[in-house]
Order: C-alpha cells, then sequence, then structure tokens
C-alpha cells in the first residue's frame, strides 16, 4: 500500500495549539446544529466578517509545510486559476484582474464557495455576494465551484402568486424544459427550446400579482446566451446567474467541479484515497455513524451512507457516469500490492499501476473520456477543495452541518487539523410581505371551539343558556370532593357540559367557518413569507440592497416595493 500520508507529526497542529499540544490530545468538540435566520433582514454568519482574514492566514499557516499537500496545492491552484479564467472569460468580462499573471493571482489568497447551478433562494445567492465581498476585504482571489455533478431534481421552479378567485397564496410550477430530472446537471440537455426560451416571460406572470419588476428578466436574457453555448440547463442556469453578478460588481471567477476533476492534481488527489481505501471507509464510516448515533438518527441513508465492502471490492466516495448512460454510479475499487482496479462493476472499468503516483495520476487523466466521467461525491468535493484549492471555503447551513464529518475524516485520515470554514446564510422575504398574526387567530379559535364542548358557560353572552345548569356547574366546582370520589360529580359535570354544548351548535358552526378562513389565511402568510423562494422572482435592487446592507452589518429596512 501506497504509505505517503504519514505527515510530519510537527505538521499535525493547529496553530491555534501549543507545541505540547498533539493531534492525538485534541478531542473533536460534539456536532454543531447550525440553523438558519428566521426573520427577513437576518443574517448568520461564523466566523464574522472581520474574523475572515486571521482564519484565512491560520488556514494557509496550517497546509502551506504539510508534506502531503504542499506540491499538490501549488499546481492544482495555478490549473485552477487558469482554467476559472478562461472559463468565466467565455460569457462576462474578468477586468478586475487584468495585467495579473495566472501565476501571480494563484499566489494569492483563494476563497472559494460552490453551490449546485439551480435558482436557489436569496439564502444561498447571499453566499456569492459575501464570497466577493470577503474576497475584496482579504486580497483574495474568488472561485466559485458550480457542482453540476448533483442530480437535478427536476426542470421546474415554484412560483408564488395569489389565486384569482380567493386571493390566496398558492403556488404555480414553471418550468423551463421537458426534463424530468434525475441525472446530474451537467447531463441536463434541454429537450424543448420553446419552454426554455419563454421561461421568463412565465415566471414574470405568475409572480406579476406580488412583485412588479422580478430580475428574472435581466437573468434570462444571459440564459439565452448560455444555452446557445453549451446547450446544458446545468451550465446555463450557473453561467446566467454568474453573468447577472457581473451586471452587480461582484468580482469572482467561477468553474464547473468537471472541469475540476480533469486535472492531475484532482487524480493524485483521489489515489492518496483509493490507495489507502480500507482505511478511509473506517474514518468515513466511523464519522457517519458519530454523526447518526450524536442525532439520534436510525436511517442509515442519513445524513450519507457508510461505504460497502463486497467481494473484495470496496465502495469509494466517488460516482462513475457518461453521456450515453448518465445516471450515476457507485465506484468499486480493488486493491493489490501495485495496481487498483476503479470499475462500477457493471460497464466501465480501468486499471491503474500505481507504483509511480504521478504518473498513475496521468493515466488516471488519459482514461477519462465524455462516456467515462469520474465525479466526487459531497464530502470529498469540499474535503479537496478547503484541502487543496482554497484557503477558506464558505458553506451555507446545510453544507456546514455535512461537512463537520469531513472534518473528522481528515482529522482521522490524513492526520492533520481540518482548515476552518465560514458557514453563511440569510433569510430575505418578499416585498411587502404583512405581517398579520393569522397563526394566533388559529390558535384562539382553536381554543373557543374546544370552549364550546368543555366551558359552554363562557358563552353566555351570545347564546341562549340554561342559568339553572350554569349555576349547578359552578357550584359543583367550588364544591371539589377527594380524590378517589369523584366518579358521580364528574359524571354530573359532564353532562352539564353537554346539554350546555348542545346548545351553542350554531356558534359552533360559525368557528369551524372562522377557522377554515384563519387557517387559510395564515396558509398563505406563511407561503408567502417563506424564506425558500427563488431568488429569480425577486428586484434585482431590492435583493441588492438588502445583501449590502448585511455585508456592513446593518438591519435592512422593512421591505419595499
Amino acid at each position: 500500500m501506497n504509505q505517503s500520508t504519514t505527515p510530519n507529526p510537527n505538521l499535525a497542529r493547529h496553530p491555534s495549539e501549543s507545541p505540547s499540544e498533539s493531534h492525538s490530545e485534541r478531542q473533536p468538540l460534539g456536532f454543531r446544529d447550525y440553523r438558519a435566520p428566521r426573520q427577513h433582514g437576518e443574517s448568520f454568519v461564523e466566523p464574522a466578517f472581520d474574523q475572515a482574514l486571521p482564519v484565512l492566514e491560520a488556514n494557509r499557516q496550517l497546509l502551506s509545510g504539510h508534506t502531503i499537500f504542499e506540491s499538490l496545492r501549488e499546481r492544482a491552484r495555478r490549473q485552477l486559476i487558469e482554467d476559472a479564467m478562461r472559463y468565466t472569460s467565455v460569457y462576462r468580462n474578468t477586468d478586475w484582474l487584468d495585467g495579473e499573471s495566472v501565476e501571480a493571482i494563484a499566489q494569492r489568497p483563494i476563497l472559494m464557495a460552490g453551490h449546485q447551478p439551480a435558482l436557489f433562494h436569496p439564502g444561498v445567492w447571499f453566499k456569492n455576494f459575501a464570497l466577493s465581498h470577503v474576497a475584496q476585504q482579504t486580497g483574495s482571489v474568488a472561485v466559485n465551484l458550480v457542482i453540476d455533478n448533483d442530480v437535478a431534481a427536476s426542470s421546474s421552479i415554484r412560483i408564488p402568486t395569489l389565486d384569482a378567485e380567493t386571493l390566496e397564496a398558492v403556488y404555480e410550477a414553471v418550468p423551463y424544459d421537458e426534463a424530468a430530472g434525475g441525472v446530474p446537471y451537467e447531463q441536463t440537455t434541454i429537450r424543448n427550446q420553446e419552454v426554455f426560451d419563454r421561461f421568463d416571460d412565465r415566471v414574470k406572470r405568475v409572480v406579476a400579482t406580488l412583485v412588479e419588476k422580478p430580475c428574472v428578466d435581466q437573468l434570462w436574457d444571459h440564459a439565452r446566451a448560455a444555452i446557445e453555448r453549451c446547450g446544458v440547463a446545468g451550465c446555463a442556469l450557473a453561467q446566467a446567474r454568474h453573468g447577472l453578478e457581473g451586471d452587480l460588481g461582484l468580482q469572482t471567477l467561477e468553474l464547473p467541479i468537471g472541469v475540476v476533476c480533469r486535472t492531475t492534481a484532482f487524480a493524485e488527489f483521489v489515489l492518496l484515497i483509493l490507495t489507502e481505501l480500507p482505511r478511509f471507509q473506517r474514518c468515513y464510516n466511523l464519522a457517519a455513524d458519530e454523526y447518526r448515533q450524536h442525532h439520534g438518527i436510525r436511517s442509515t441513508a442519513h445524513p450519507v451512507p457508510n461505504l460497502a465492502e463486497q467481494d473484495g471490492w470496496f465502495e469509494a466516495p466517488l460516482w462513475i457516469y457518461g453521456n450515453q448512460s448518465p445516471v450515476r454510479r457507485p465506484v468499486w475499487v480493488r486493491l493489490s500490492d501495485d495496481h487498483l482496479v476503479i470499475s462500477d462493476r457493471e460497464e466501465r472499468e480501468v486499471k491503474l499501476d500505481i507504483r509511480y503516483p504521478r504518473l498513475a495520476a496521468e493515466k488516471l487523466i488519459s482514461m477519462l473520456t465524455p462516456d467515462f466521467k469520474l465525479r466526487p461525491r459531497a464530502l470529498l468535493t469540499t474535503m479537496y477543495a478547503r484541502l487543496i484549492l482554497s484557503d477558506l471555503f464558505m458553506h451555507g447551513i446545510g453544507g456546514a452541518k455535512y461537512d463537520q464529518l469531513g472534518d473528522r475524516i481528515i482529522r482521522s485520515f490524513f492526520m492533520v487539523e481540518p482548515p476552518r470554514f465560514m458557514v453563511m446564510s440569510a433569510t430575505v422575504q418578499l416585498p411587502e410581505v404583512k405581517s398579520a398574526d393569522h397563526a394566533g387567530s388559529v390558535r384562539q379559535l382553536k381554543r373557543q371551539l374546544r370552549e364550546t364542548y368543555f366551558q359552554p358557560e363562557r358563552f353566555v353572552d351570545t347564546a341562549d343558556l340554561d342559568a339553572t345548569l350554569i349555576a349547578r356547574k359552578a357550584g359543583l366546582l367550588v364544591n371539589q370532593p377527594p380524590r378517589g370520589d369523584r366518579r358521580n360529580w364528574h359524571r354530573e359535570l359532564t353532562e352539564i357540559n353537554r346539554q350546555l354544548a348542545s346548545c351553542l351548535d350554531d356558534r359552533r358552526s360559525q368557528l369551524v367557518a372562522e377557522l377554515a378562513t384563519a387557517q387559510r389565511a395564515a396558509a398563505s402568510q406563511a407561503l408567502l413569507a417563506s424564506r425558500e423562494h427563488p431568488f429569480c422572482v425577486f428586484p434585482v435592487d431590492y435583493l441588492r440592497e438588502t445583501f449590502s446592507q448585511l455585508l456592513r452589518g446593518l438591519a435592512p429596512a422593512r421591505q419595499q416595493p
């Protein structure tokens, strides 16, 4: 087996440790339960923006001299910048980098984030604005990874609108294509160009009852140009969003993970793991088991399934798929002293001589084709991004929760303290969302309905109730018998309540109707106040100003149209 993963013990300490505190003595803390902000105009940022630079510098110090990563980081980062500049310049300008060579840019700190090429909600988009903001604060170059190896759920989005008859808020699905999803974003070719071209018009029409000028207009101008270049929905959505960010002045580069995976540096990193896959599996599975135990999760599929072993084959944290067979399949590896076989155990397989790691990596890259795409799973993606490509990685809430598994795997497999990451999200509601307390009305009406059965005397002013029965009940409540001797007392009290309640049928029907109305209003209010609406239905100036205030640490003013 390859033993190159044994690090220098002096490099296995975080900069915050004292020289006498060994890595083995530092026990991992419990899992953090990050939560997204709930109210409009609130953000969650940890560590704070003004702490980004010291965290970034500590991460650079941590990784700069590590014997495994030093050479690999240098080559991978240079390739990253070269590829990202070339890729980004195809569809938007990179003039803020004019005059700098690739070599010079690659020597700067690299700030990184990543997300699927979806039409996500503003809380996710806030991370892209923060990426540009922090990069300018810290003198870093910002790179956003397009995670186009994740599976696209569908080719439509849910748009909030008002029902024409009831004026209550409902969702309407608006498609940008006829594809059903189920394959990676990079495989989602457009089937119906007309549906794609008219997507912005449909979105504007559906959301017109709530938003006058959604930014889908500007976004889809970029999308139509992008689809002509690439023909792939995932590519077009990402380039459209990044093009709009360029219009708004964000200074970031972008690169799909599929391009990163075609580099020799990525292959070298993957082979570091595959050549010691049994040990990596133990680290990976233990981290997942600890997560499930900590959170009381019974499902073995959450947060990630354990990696399996079958008949001498070891499952790896990778996917295989291709243009002809776009459904992702797990990667399996069989190891021997100087060779390993990488396969999906169905139709794709390669064999590598691993005695010379650099040559093995070059050979692996040469074997990758449009029908043999090797892609990382989520934890491996961020592991490579954090350890090799960047100096500081920005997570959203979900990514931060799961990447605590990555921290544990890094500690146990590479035996190095993992670099810290940032976590951030924001909550932005639609303009002019009213804050009526319909949920409170629902609670009150439910309480009144219960009172018609168990405290009917409260309705004496609005119904014709027998005063004798009311007086008798009051007397029973004042003169309660001792415990163990209340059977007859309770039976009489129940009968009085029944007789009084029978006189409240009309009032009860009225309350039921009022409750149904309040519940519909509460559901409508909750839908409108959701933080999950796609960013393309919001006015661009409204989002830009909200994000700008959050980046400056200010509380945004209440929504304006």
